[in-house]
């Protein structure tokens, strides 16, 4: 798989590699990497100037910490300074894949990677190129999003190129994002030998608890946390994954409900209607990418309508967790006649 940036772009099977990749990060920019679940903007975390040039060109504050990317155990192991029963029966399970790991800190991740805090986000991705360029720099990567903050995820190399240029970003395409949403995040509390549940992914929480080793449980946030609080761990701010027109996200009480908005929906054309696949992995795999298709469409709204069974599924609760984030609107046991 090969880019078609300048210089012939990044080929992950060339055996100059890393060279190449270091050339593209010596030159001051970043690399926009492909992942199973979204592309991330890359740099390696033992480069201050270039994990502030991740901030600086997504907008994103200081106080939202970065994951950090690795291509083994090896190198997952060199970034905390604690490696509880949990985080091996876990990564043993779900590396590489869409799973992030809340960990204590080594001393070679800085402030400005976890926003001040004592812990480290870490996950193995599950993509070739991913690995193949991990594996090449033996060098732990930040990648966030590739996108300017609050703003949909890229799930095609197109997306990061509509967004930054070249000069910025080296983008390796690695095709269509297989996830289509972000990680499930969980963080590990040795002391009180408990797995806390931070952010859904596609990773449902039975299926995290089933590999939890005896002894430990799973919970939520700390009793007391801000639910939006954004230094717990990356993607908690109460507004993030935003298309530029407004969602309004309908909760339908069941299938005549859907049929009848979206027969009134589609004879306006100042509303962009989106349904989404029945199939969960096919839904979060299109989210992003309907979601952007619906934004260019030059309607005032973007309008899509919600079963409201999905809402106690809980295979769907990272699909729900990424909605009730992107909407600025949200219509549920209302009387539409009046509120649109």
């Amino acid at each position: 798989m090969k880019t078609e940036q300048r210089g012939g772009g990044l080929a992950v099977d060339d055996p100059r590699l890393a060279e190449r990749v270091h050339a593209v990060f010596d030159q001051g920019r970043l690399l926009a990497l492909p992942t199973e679940t979204v592309y991330g903007l890359a740099a390696p975390i033992d480069r201050p100037d270039l994990v502030a040039r991740v901030f600086e060109l997504k907008g994103r504050p200081a106080d939202n910490p970065l994951i950090v990317h690795v291509g083994t155990w090896e190198q997952a192991r060199r970034v905390v300074s604690a490696w509880p029963e949990p985080a091996e029966s876990l990564s043993r399970a779900f590396w590489p894949g869409p799973l992030t790991l809340v960990l204590p800190r080594a001393a070679c991740v800085s402030d400005a990677i976890t926003a001040g805090l004592d812990s480290v986000a870490v996950r193995m991705p599950d993509h070739p190129a991913a690995l193949a360029v991990l594996r090449a720099l033996d060098v732990p990567l930040v990648a966030p999003s590739a996108n300017l903050f609050t703003r949909l995820s890229p799930t095609c190399a197109a997306d990061v190129r509509a967004v930054f240029s070249a000069e910025q970003v080296e983008v390796i395409d690695g095709g269509p994002c297989r996830v289509g949403i972000e990680s499930t995040i969980v963080g590990v509390d040795d002391q009180r030998r408990v797995l806390l549940w931070l952010r859904p992914g596609m990773l449902a929480r039975a299926e995290v608890a089933r590999h939890l080793p005896d002894g430990w449980r799973l919970a939520a946030a700390p009793a007391g946390a801000d639910e939006s609080d954004p230094r717990l761990a990356p993607g908690r701010m109460q507004t993030h994954y935003r298309p530029t027109r407004p969602l309004h996200v309908h909760v339908c009480r069941d299938r005549a409900e859907c049929e009848r908005l979206a027969d009134r929906f589609q004879r306006d054309a100042a509303r962009s209607l989106v349904v989404l696949p029945q199939s969960v992995e096919q839904a979060a795999g299109d989210l992003y990418r309907v979601l952007r298709a619906a934004d260019t469409e030059g309607s005032q709204t973007i309008d899509l309508l919600l079963p409201s069974q999905r809402l106690h599924d809980p295979a769907w609760e990272g699909v729900i967790n990424r909605l009730r984030k992107a909407a600025s609107l949200w219509f549920q046991n209302t009387d539409r006649s009046k509120s649109d």
